[in-house]
């Protein structure tokens, strides 16, 4: 059963024929991301789209400035402005419109058993919501056992044109896998991962393909079907499940290999093409433990750079290599291996991967966040930078950039810091730089990590993002009462003389950045006016 608020974001998300594919702009995973999480904030949810005097009132809020204010907080995507424009009235009621279309397609889509989750849904991929957050995909569809999405798995990629030596490879590392008690997860492709997810069937054990084109085809393929109903094998993606190949959609596809694997192994892969790129694409992103097999004598020039590190960036994580003659006890040690950021030449603390646990502790909306959130206090400046660990340059740098990120933060305001640092051959290697606050009330709770950012960014979200909305709200309702809804600099002294005690700079900064927003305009860049946009 698909209840309406699923039929409506399929109705803003996907196409239900190929001749819509030319005829309507389905919402992107930013435009829906940033859509589903302004609806939420105020209120709303999709399936109030489909009611028509709702629907007036959705977009009658959507064009108030400061209903945006809450959202653009949570979301942080790049060009967020142009995402927000690209929302409009006519094309949003042009998707909703679509509703006979949506109807044959789920006819014939569930004739074939095609099911379709979204992102509320129990078996929806819990890895994919933590580490993408609001760009995960709006809609899974799938064929089988989807059951299968909630259990451990082993990534495996490599190249269409694989030979004898990469399919025996495959096949002994799958065993050892399936001895740990792992599953397969792959992309259904023709080489390896074709023949990784078979060597798991065989062995009785289960199996997840990923496909990037035409689900609905795969779902009655004669390789798949006989284990689709035996409930070994479930056949999920993220796109129209009749669309055809498309590059962009392969390449976009790699990354949930990734996020539902425990681990991932590459068996063959040369230096461009998809699973290069999405190889490095998880050493940025520090996904999952990266394995490289060591089969072949030479090795392939893909495994061999990144095994290097060669061509992955000045900061990357340790690819590890793995050989068929690896034991599944030491198997089994790999997959455990925590990655670790190799930094060189670092002059800004913006470098250090950073996690923060402060989230929402509710599971069953994405979008929700904790009500009255506050940071306690904590401890002094002074004391953030007394719990890092001084050994080497890399802790000198911590040591003088951490006051200059928080140094207007108001004193009741405040976060810790901790550092774990390890030497290896005396280079300084950088586990983990946690900054923590502390929800009151909730400070035992076991809350989920939020995707790493950078320290700066991060002070800047967690705890002067919240002053600058409060500062902003102040702002706009002194602007609109002024003549003209201008206000001169000289005003704004007067009515703020916090900032006399923050430093005669922070007001110009808090202005600029604001400017840099498009939350504030500066209409003569000689004259100190402002006025909104």
């Amino acid at each position: 059963m698909i209840t309406e608020n699923t039929k409506a974001i399929l109705l803003l998300t996907s196409f239900f024929n190929s001749n819509e594919i030319k005829e309507y702009k389905t919402l992107t995973i930013n435009e829906y991301g940033y859509f589903a999480c302004w609806l939420h904030q105020n209120g709303f949810k999709p399936v109030d789209l489909l009611i028509e005097d709702a629907f007036d009132n959705i977009f009658a809020a959507w064009d108030e400035q400061l209903s945006h204010v809450k959202a653009k907080q949570i979301i942080d995507f790049a060009r967020l402005e142009n995402t927000i424009a690209q929302i409009a009235y006519d094309r949003v009621k042009g998707l909703l419109n679509r509703g006979a279309s949506l109807s044959l397609a789920l006819d014939k889509w569930q004739s074939a058993g095609v099911w379709i989750m979204d992102r509320q849904h129990h078996h929806y991929p819990k890895s994919i919501k933590k580490q993408l957050k609001h760009q995960s995909p709006a809609i899974l569809f799938g064929v089988g056992n989807s059951e299968l999405l909630t259990k451990q798995a082993i990534g495996f990629v490599g190249s269409r044109d694989c030979n004898i030596e990469d399919e025996r490879a495959t096949n002994q590392y799958v065993e050892k896998v399936n001895l740990l008690n792992y599953q397969v997860v792959s992309g259904g492709a023709k080489g390896v991962d074709t023949h990784a997810m078979l060597a798991s069937l065989k062995n009785g054990h289960t199996a997840i393909g990923i496909l990037s084109d035409s689900l609905f085809r795969s779902s009655a393929a004669s390789q798949w079907r006989q284990h689709l109903k035996a409930n070994n094998l479930v056949l999920i993606s993220p796109f129209f499940p009749e669309g055809k190949f498309t590059p962009a959609n392969a390449m976009t596809r790699n990354k949930f290999i990734y996020l539902l694997s425990n681990a991932t192994v590459v068996v063959t892969s040369g230096e461009k093409g998809g699973t290069w790129e999405g190889a490095k694409e998880n050493l940025k992103k520090d996904w999952v433990p990266l394995l490289i097999s060591t089969h072949q004598e030479p090795l392939q020039k893909g495994n061999q750079a990144l095994i290097n590190g060669d061509g992955l960036g000045r900061t990357k994580v340790k690819a590890l290599a793995v050989s068929p003659t690896t034991s599944p006890e030491q198997f089994s040690g790999l997959l455990q291996t925590e990655q670790s950021y190799l930094l060189k030449d670092i002059n800004n603390i913006s470098d250090i991967r950073t996690n923060i646990g402060i989230q929402n502790t509710s599971q069953d909306d994405l979008f929700s966040m904790p009500e009255n959130l506050e940071l306690e206090s904590l401890v002094s400046a002074e004391e953030v930078v007394a719990t890092t660990i001084l050994n080497n340059e890399t802790d000198k740098i911590i040591e003088k950039k951490i006051p200059e990120l928080i140094h207007n933060t108001p004193e009741e305001t405040e976060i810790k810091v901790t550092r774990i640092s390890d030497d290896v051959n005396e280079t300084p290697i950088i586990k983990t730089v946690q900054i923590e606050g502390v929800i009151k009330g909730k400070a035992e709770e076991n809350v989920e990590m939020i995707e790493p950012k950078s320290t700066d960014k991060l002070i800047q979200e967690q705890i002067v993002t919240p002053l600058l909305d409060n500062f902003y709200q102040q702002l706009y309702t002194l602007i609109e009462k002024q003549p003209q809804q201008k206000i001169n600099k000289n005003e704004l002294d007067k009515h703020f003389p916090e900032f006399e005690i923050m430093g005669k700079q922070a007001l110009d900064k808090l202005l600029k950045h604001l400017i840099d927003q498009g939350k504030l305009v500066k209409p003569h860049a000689r004259k100190k006016l402002y006025t909104l946009p």
